[in-house]
């Protein structure tokens, strides 16, 4: 419990920036999922497991801010907020 709590502890002050192709009104080309999060998590030095990772209502579709779960202990769950932002061109 206590390595994950550690874990909890710096991604606290994570910020998550995730880049996806978008086209008119911020609408995602395809959607952004738990894959990606944990791609862009591992990116920054942590890696966890896909499977650990819900992001709340699902699969993304547009840009802006998100809320995802983070189980990383049975007893050690939390919030994470990251965004999507549109690619670099």
């Amino acid at each position: 419990i206590e390595e994950a709590q550690k874990v909890a502890e710096a991604l606290k002050g994570l910020e998550v920036k995730i880049p996806a192709k978008v086209g008119e009104a911020n609408k995602l080309f395809g959607s952004v999922t738990n894959i990606d999060l944990a791609a862009a998590l591992e990116k920054q030095g942590h890696a966890i497991d896909r499977k650990f990772l819900s992001i709340k209502g699902g699969s993304i579709k547009r840009t802006g801010p998100y809320e995802a779960q983070i189980r990383l202990h049975r007893e050690v769950q939390m919030d994470f907020e990251f965004e999507v932002v549109p690619e670099k061109k």
